[in-house]
């Protein structure tokens, strides 16, 4: 799957190197005469990062807010060949991240679901239809104490989340990751007692990170991966899944909600 769609990027990137120059010009308008052909690989592109899920998103979203991409100019080309050509050296060091969408993902948790309705993770959870598990994570939710935590440890905001799990009575599992390379998801072994996942959001590991959230929201369920980022940094909009709190000063302003949203997971919080 993942060698499939490294051909199918750098086919792309072919195209985009061929037509790109024959773009028009701010002064002169755009290229009506290739238009169409303009039109159908910038389709393809988006199509593309759409079928490859969270890797895809930012990328996307960088095409996608290009108030000229719509019409054959040099520049929109160039923007998009730029985008396709990051993500295309980025897969050639690690083809895992373009494995496995998070549509993917969703769809194989439904299918351990069953035929359950797969309901949405903001009921209690007396509620859900849980997938199967075993004797140990099946026991009272009070046995469910441990939260992953993806994030830099140097980093304030993640210092922040590390106090209020623990005034909580929480306990963070950390999962490192190295600066500029994904975490070793495959080492990631399987906690019966850890139902939530927090990542820290660093912009400089937006790739990697990205493909990591959607791996967990495959792992641990819809509305159980959380993302924590300071609201001068952008994250994409609409990421299935996933619940996205901005930080403006100090993340006490999301512990409230925070802790519902623990208490809807099945963890009893102690304050």
């Amino acid at each position: 799957m993942a060698s499939d769609r490294i051909n199918t990027l750098a086919e792309l990137v072919e195209s985009g190197e061929k037509l790109a120059p024959l773009g028009g010009f701010e002064h002169s308008g755009f290229n009506a005469r290739l238009q169409d052909k303009y039109a159908a690989w910038r389709k393809s592109c988006i199509e593309f990062l759409d079928a490859v899920g969270p890797v895809g998103f930012a990328y996307k979203n960088k095409i996608t807010a290009d108030p000229n991409g719509g019409q054959f100019f040099q520049a929109s080309a160039l923007l998009i060949l730029k985008v396709m050509k990051e993500l295309l050296e980025k897969s050639k060091t690690s083809p895992e991240i373009l494995a496995e969408s998070v549509k993917e993902a969703a769809a194989a948790d439904s299918a351990k679901r069953g035929a359950s309705g797969a309901t949405r993770v903001l009921k209690p959870p007396t509620k859900r239809e849980p997938k199967a598990v075993s004797p140990q994570e099946s026991a009272a939710s009070g046995d469910i104490n441990k939260v992953y935590v993806i994030g830099d440890a140097g980093d304030p905001l993640r210092a922040q989340l590390s106090q209020l799990l623990a005034e909580l009575g929480i306990e963070e599992v950390p999962l490192e990751r190295e600066h500029g390379k994904m975490l070793g998801l495959e080492s990631v072994e399987h906690d019966p007692m850890v139902r939530c996942a927090f990542f820290v959001f660093d912009a400089k590991d937006l790739t990697f990170a990205m493909f990591e959230v959607g791996h967990f929201v495959g792992k641990l369920g819809n509305g159980k991966v959380f993302v924590l980022h300071m609201s001068d940094v952008e994250f994409p909009k609409g990421v299935p899944g996933v619940i996205v709190k901005p930080i403006v000063v100090k993340l006490e302003e999301a512990a409230l909600s925070l802790i519902r949203e623990l208490k809807n997971c099945g963890y009893k919080i102690s304050l």
